[in-house]
């Protein structure tokens, strides 16, 4: 045997020990490397940005980023925030870093300063590595622009159906914003209105009761920022958004709603967390101030245009005469002729007239507003309705209707009709403060243009320009026709103050400002049952610039 390579028993022993404890050093180091990897993982936790970006309230050097991130841990979470001149995001503009956590739902929104005017902007949100879509955003413009174009919507009932109108603004390329006048999202739940579809369509509401609380609040913005029509808007175009009433309850007022009860908590508490998902979830400015909260603002489009964006529902509104459980006809007609009831409150009409004064330098004065402010009498519907068809009233309520309708008074009491003498002292500052004054209006799931006059009679003192709802019922679903277009064609026969009248489509509202002309284009989607869809123009107005007092053409 070659004594080269002759071990002893000794030193095999001690060769042995020496490769199990290597080994033992190994593993352990591999272990110790692999619980450091998990612990990092753990610090850094999978983060995704799945309800989208959205940008809003812009001003000629500033404009609200928004956006909100999702991750299965519970501590709070740092976001980068990027502007920047193109869209990958290569030529940035400013950035900076923000802090959110449960405390806001980890929602995100900044507040970017320093922009130059009227120019366009790329931006995004990264957070532990992970990005987010880029949005696009534009800030108004500081000199007199040849032209503006707004999109206007209202009324986007998730379960109700597709949201195939904001598909249709985001595949425009010569739109400036866009004007959301409320009811972004709905209280209801499963099995009450505008759900009858929901299940079919894989758009149950979430949660599935009506939402009552702030984390009820909270989870029905999550969902509608789900849909992937309404994300390709928002990251489209900046919106300009005020609330109607189903951002809280159906027909809200100051201290209540039609759809609120006591065995539903205190109004106050429900109000104040709807308030505080609101502002969590919107691209808009400001914080929750309870009662004293202010949605309504101005924003200059250079020396085109003003735009002024009132709260017709919840600063000053006193409680609709049909609400409530003391309502009889005696106090309907008492409380239409009582003075003292308003719709915006003492404080936001002193503003307003302040803004109108100070707005006559501009060649428009465009007020966005929620409720319906033209008179609408009604036709006799009794040889109108076919109490055959489907209805969203039920007997006694489609009975009732159809009696008022024979006195042809206004029946809708929760617009600028239930408040006549405060709408009068509206229509008097239109007519002694504004220059060229057009009104926006949503809510009422119908597409109308009329022109307002005084109950003294005369010529018109403005426009109003309402859009249609994106998906809620629209009236023909509780008043359905016993001929084609029958309630319609009375309708504006009954109301000659009417230009336009369509109570059954969906879709929204163009609305184009030079200085020469305003013009309202009503966009139409064929179904709101799929999203494979066609969209039309099914009418087109327009008032001269100086030319108001004659109305629409």
């Amino acid at each position: 045997m070659n004594e080269g390579y002759y071990v002893t028993n000794h030193q095999w022993k001690s060769y042995v020990r020496r490769r199990t404890f290597l080994k033992t050093i190994s593993s352990a180091f591999l272990l110790a490397t692999a619980s450091l990897k998990q612990a990092m993982a753990f610090s850094r936790p999978k983060v995704s940005f799945r309800h989208g970006v959205a940008s809003g309230d812009p001003t000629g050097s500033s404009v609200i980023i928004w956006t909100r991130v999702s991750s299965a841990f519970s501590d709070n979470l740092d976001v980068r925030w990027q502007i920047a001149n193109d869209a990958a995001m290569q030529d940035i503009v400013t950035q900076g870093h923000i802090e959110t956590g449960a405390f806001r739902d980890f929602t995100v929104k900044v507040d970017v300063t320093g922009l130059a005017p009227g120019r366009n902007y790329c931006y995004r949100f990264i957070c532990n590595g992970q990005e987010s879509v880029v949005g696009s955003t534009r800030t108004l413009p500081q000199n007199t622009p040849r032209m503006a174009r707004f999109a206007v919507v209202s009324c986007s009932s998730y379960p109700t159906g597709f949201f195939n109108a904001y598909r249709d603004i985001a595949e425009r390329d010569d739109l400036d914003l866009v004007l959301h006048l409320g009811d972004y999202i709905y209280e209801y739940g499963l099995g009450q209105y505008g759900t009858q579809n929901a299940t079919a369509l894989g758009r149950v509401p979430e949660p599935a009761e009506e939402i009552l609380s702030l984390a009820d609040y909270r989870s029905r913005h999550a969902q509608y920022k789900t849909d992937v029509d309404l994300q390709a808007m928002h990251a489209k175009l900046p919106m300009l958004a005020i609330w109607d009433d189903h951002e809280f309850a159906n027909d809200a007022w100051k201290n209540g709603a039609e759809n609120h009860s006591p065995d539903e908590g205190g109004w106050a508490e429900r109000r104040d967390g709807a308030l505080q998902a609101y502002f969590e979830w919107m691209p808009v400015r400001g914080e929750p101030e309870g009662p004293n909260t202010r949605i309504f603002r101005d924003f200059r489009f250079g020396g085109l245009a003003s735009i002024l964006l009132l709260d017709t529902r919840l600063f000053g509104r006193d409680r609709q005469p049909n609400v409530g459980g003391d309502v009889t006809v005696e106090s309907i007609t008492k409380a239409l002729q009582d003075p003292a009831r308003r719709l915006l409150g003492a404080d936001q009409e002193a503003w307003l007239r302040e803004r109108l004064q100070g707005s006559v330098d501009t060649t428009w004065q465009v007020i966005a507003q929620q409720v319906m402010v033209a008179r609408m009498e009604p036709p006799n519907l009794e040889p109108l309705v076919d109490r055959e068809k489907p209805s969203l009233f039920n007997a006694d309520q489609l009975d009732r209707a159809i009696q008022n309708s024979q006195y042809h008074s206004p029946q809708i009491l929760d617009v600028w009709d239930g408040y006549p003498v405060a709408k009068e002292d509206f229509l008097s500052d239109l007519g002694n403060f504004a220059k060229n004054p057009v009104v926006l209006s949503g809510d009422l799931h119908t597409a109308l243009a009329a022109n307002l006059v005084p109950s003294s009679g005369g010529a018109p003192v403005a426009v109003e320009l309402m859009t249609t709802s994106v998906t809620s019922p629209g009236l023909s679903a509780y008043f359905p026709d016993r001929i084609p277009d029958g309630i319609r064609d009375a309708t504006l026969a009954q109301n000659p103050n009417f230009h336009f009248l369509d109570i059954e489509q969906h879709g929204w509202l163009c609305v184009t400002l030079t200085a020469e002309e305003c013009v309202g284009e009503w966009h139409m989607v064929d179904t709101i049952s799929s999203r494979d869809y066609a969209s039309s123009i099914a009418k087109r107005l327009s008032v001269q610039a100086g030319g108001v007092a004659k109305g629409l053409a």
